[in-house]
């Protein structure tokens, strides 16, 4: 099977994304509704052919850069070593949230969950109804909220 094509926008989002790791900021850059680039961000950054493309750019960036993961890590520690050693909390804690981040801890989760095709047809039904339907299925207690 080919690799999956990625959209003009996808391609953009992966380019913006590359600028400071925001996933929603790079979402509205890339032309993502503002309203919906939080859930564009998290969905596009779990979408496999997406992911591969965003590694492969970072790594290319790193050979370009002559620069490897762990002279970033390194380089970040004594950041924060010259930040505790100057008082600066601040720095610290933007040098820790920097680490965590390349440490993967603030990574999204990927979960996929395989309906039965009984719970499809109930995810459909559910999906054409409008919010207003929704809220009086639950106010009945027909649906558990």
């Amino acid at each position: 099977m080919p690799p999956a094509t990625l959209t003009a926008k996808q391609t953009r989002f992966i380019s913006e994304y590359l600028v400071d790791g925001n996933g929603a900021a790079a979402a509205v850059r890339a032309g993502y509704s503002p309203k919906t680039a939080r859930a564009i961000a998290t969905e596009n950054l779990t979408k496999p052919a997406l992911r591969n493309a965003l590694q492969a750019r970072q790594s290319a960036d790193a050979t370009r850069l002559s620069i490897q993961r762990n002279d970033v890590l390194n380089g970040l520690q004594e950041a924060v070593q010259q930040a505790r050693e100057q008082g600066n909390p601040m720095a610290m804690i933007a040098g820790y949230r920097e680490l965590a981040k390349l440490m993967g801890f603030y990574a999204v989760k990927a979960t996929r969950v395989e309906l039965t095709t009984a719970q499809a047809a109930v995810k459909g039904s559910f999906a054409a109804m409008s919010d207003e339907q929704i809220l009086a299925l639950i106010a009945q207690g027909a649906v558990a909220g």
